[in-house]
């Protein structure tokens, strides 16, 4: 993939062009984590782009939030730098109306990830301050823990001799590294599960050792559900790696044992 626009110079678009897009296949991330078709997991990624405008039929420029739901059964994710670019080809683009724009971005990512992606599109002027977001569960931050690996590690991860309902719990200190540019990912991690109890001080031991590790966003979260999944065994898991944004864009990965929707996305963090 030594073609691919991440970390590469690449001209500005001057029209719309959807061949900037370009896929990744999801597959080798998961051939590599062994999870392809062995593990039952469901999903969705949800990106939010914040750098995005065009012209209206008057040429008045517009301006909105773009929400973009791609299935976790999608055979490519996109490359996020091709994302961004492609929705800065819509610059100089006109359109009579919203439904008009979101259709098309709704097909051309639906063409490159070859699965259907939902596009939401909402002006700035319609937009209304978010409410103050309630945090659902139970920070494991200011647990006193020592890291001495920065390589994820599944044996770090330990239980208790005793059985949750539907607990919940969070950290805001994910971090991991993008697997091209070397750059670091921050994170906001979420956990809801019932089973056997998960050893709190080694859940955030383990999500630490994530800051030396090169990876994609999918690919994180996806080896996080595994190795819960593979060490913890609970009997129902969901899992969030919610990401800051990053040239306009932030993604928010959901990871399931059980079939999830759009209902399942978060109100953006307070760091995002």
């Amino acid at each position: 993939m030594s073609d691919q626009p991440l970390g590469e110079k690449i001209p500005i678009p001057s029209k719309y062009d959807p061949g900037i897009l370009y896929p990744i296949p999801r597959w080798a991330a998961r051939s590599l984590l062994d999870i392809d078709k062995k593990l039952r997991m469901y999903g969705l990624d949800h990106w939010h782009a914040y750098e995005l405008s065009w012209l209206n039929g008057r040429g008045k420029p517009q301006v909105a939030i773009g929400e973009f739901y791609f299935s976790s059964d999608s055979e490519n994710i996109v490359e996020s730098k091709s994302l961004k670019f492609y929705l800065y080809s819509f610059n100089r683009e006109r359109f009579d109306s919203v439904e008009k724009l979101a259709a098309i971005i709704s097909n051309d990512l639906s063409a490159v990830s070859k699965s259907e992606v939902k596009v939401s599109l909402k002006l700035l002027a319609d937009m209304h301050a978010a409410p103050e977001q309630s945090r659902m569960g139970k920070s494991i931050d200011t647990l006193d823990i020592s890291i001495e690996r920065a390589q994820p590690d599944p044996a770090l991860l330990q239980t208790e001799d005793a059985a949750v309902f539907d607990e919940r719990l969070f950290s805001d200190l994910f971090k991991s590294l993008c697997p091209v540019t070397k750059q670091p990912d921050w994170a906001s991690f979420e956990i809801q599960y019932t089973g056997t109890k998960i050893n709190e001080a080694s859940l955030l031991v383990y999500l630490c050792s994530f800051r030396e590790h090169q990876g994609y966003h999918e690919e994180c979260a996806e080896r996080i559900y595994r190795d819960i999944m593979d060490v913890c065994r609970p009997n129902e898991l969901n899992i969030a790696l919610n990401f800051l944004r990053r040239g306009g864009l932030d993604i928010n990965v959901y990871r399931s044992s059980e079939p999830i929707g759009a209902e399942v996305v978060k109100a953006r963090l307070l760091r995002q």
